[in-house]
């Protein structure tokens, strides 16, 4: 017994190829941990419409001292 599970950004052809597509990226940039666009061990830059609202950015800004940048693309 064979289940097919979908698998988020990839497609399988007819002849069993796969091809992943990367989701498309939000205009919004997170620097983590103290970082600023000068220098930054970890960014994270989430997909599209899926950027945390102003009340989750601003308590990590409180606790883990992370700047959110939104990026004029």
């Amino acid at each position: 017994m064979t289940e097919e599970q979908e698998i988020p950004y990839v497609n399988i052809s007819t002849d069993n190829k796969f091809f992943i597509h990367q989701p498309k990226q939000s205009n919004y940039t997170c620097y983590l941990f103290g970082g600023d666009a000068g220098f930054s061990l970890i960014t994270w830059t989430p997909e599209e419409g899926k950027v945390p609202n102003a009340w989750v950015r601003f308590w990590m800004k409180i606790f883990f001292n992370c700047k959110w940048v939104k990026n004029n693309d």
